[in-house]
């Protein structure tokens, strides 16, 4: 699938070292700035772990799958969906259509290259304001699920309300590996939609 090579992917920690962000591992100066120890707060970020974005001299068709990334009328293109992108056409090239989104889902969720990504779900939630609002109603439902005594018989309210916030990393990267599986579904969409034309 020739989408994938129309990617610009950049390494977060990377880019860090080369402003001067963070320090090389062996001390050792490399090709960007010189490390600046009063720099060190801007290097925790909200960015995911790669930066990408389409290259200038990507094709017109490209925006046309990615447009569910960049502008989805919610929550406007951040770096986290871009990535999300990435790694569902790299998916998408290695294994086919996704259109339920369930690949990508369970990708995020289970791969063991993304563990520390999973440990950073903060991150993810801190890079827009609008997941904190979609986080809310997911908890809400959550605990109005947790409520019903036929879920839990023989509990007692305050066991089944905390029994469904108690696991708040877990609900951080569900949320998380969701966006990631609506943004797959999307570019896969879009792909069967421009497949239909021709």
């Amino acid at each position: 699938m020739a989408l994938r090579h129309w990617f610009d992917v950049r390494d977060v920690e990377v880019e860090q070292r080369r402003l001067g962000l963070l320090p090389y591992p062996d001390g050792k100066r490399g090709e960007g700035l010189p490390y600046d120890k009063s720099l060190r707060p801007l290097a925790m970020t909200a960015l995911p772990p790669q930066l990408v974005k389409l290259r200038p001299d990507s094709p017109m068709v490209t925006l046309h799958y990615m447009q569910d990334v960049y502008d989805d009328g919610v929550l406007r293109g951040d770096p986290w969906r871009w990535w999300f992108a990435w790694i569902s056409v790299e998916l998408i090239a290695r294994s086919g259509p996704d259109a339920l989104g369930s690949r990508v889902r369970r990708f995020i969720l289970e791969d063991p290259s993304l563990e520390t990504v999973r440990h950073q779900a903060p991150r993810w939630l801190a890079a827009s304001p609008t997941r904190v609002a979609i986080l809310q109603e997911r908890l809400l439902a959550l605990v109005d699920h947790m409520l019903s005594e036929a879920d839990s018989p023989g509990r007692t309210i305050a066991e089944r309300v905390r029994g469904s916030v108690d696991d708040l990393d877990r609900t951080l990267v569900e949320a998380m590996a969701d966006e990631a599986g609506r943004i797959s579904a999307a570019i896969t969409a879009r792909m069967a939609e421009r497949t239909a034309r021709t």
